[in-house]
């Protein structure tokens, strides 16, 4: 089993843009929050990165990812 990647450099996470619900085809908006252990030292830290689908009644309203590592 593949497991979902997350964890994006920050100017690769600018780049992706809303993709449609692995689930239910639905157009999903896309979160990127900063790691709680950022460096503010470092060029391009990396972030969290997830998709939320709108209809609450779906699998993927508590989060999926697109890529697997």
């Amino acid at each position: 089993m593949s497991t979902p990647k997350t964890i994006y450099s920050q100017s690769e996470a600018r780049r992706l843009r809303e993709q449609p619900c692995i689930h239910c085809g639905k157009l999903s908006r896309i979160s990127r929050k900063p790691l709680s252990d950022m460096d503010d030292s470092k060029p391009d830290p990396d972030v969290s990165v997830m998709w939320y689908c709108p209809n609450n009644l779906c699998e993927g309203y508590d989060g999926f990812s697109i890529e697997s590592q």
